[in-house]
């Protein structure tokens, strides 16, 4: 199997919270609407599955090590990624404004609108 994508995986473990980050990650990656596609664009990848963390955590404060165990779940789905300052911008971007990535392919609409409910709150 081709590594799908040229970014390096992170180089920092985060040992203490690197099983959370990869369970949560396991637990977006079984739901089918979060899962990554080999025939995403990138940035659709991540947001799934940031969305995907969101819905199984109800928080976007994701746990350390997040980035790594994403990046290797694409990789394991033959997907792409972006790299990881990209997947930290999404996050941010997901947690500010989720609205803006409502015309993306793949990306649950209502709970795109349902986090933007819970960010105006």
């Amino acid at each position: 199997m081709t590594d799908p994508s040229p970014h390096p995986l992170p180089k920092h473990l985060f040992h203490a919270t690197q099983r959370e980050a990869d369970a949560l990650v396991a637990e977006a990656v079984d739901d089918e609407r979060f899962c990554p596609l080999s025939d995403l664009p990138p940035a659709n990848n991540a947001v799934r599955m940031i969305v995907g963390m969101w819905y199984a955590s109800g928080t976007l404060a994701l746990p350390r090590g997040w980035v790594r165990a994403v990046m290797v779940a694409c990789r394991a789905a033959n997907a792409p990624h972006p790299n990881q300052k990209c997947l930290r911008w999404y996050r941010s971007k997901v947690q500010d404004c989720p609205a803006y990535f409502g015309g993306m392919r793949g990306v649950p609409r209502d709970l795109l609108l349902q986090l933007e409910q819970d960010v105006e709150v």
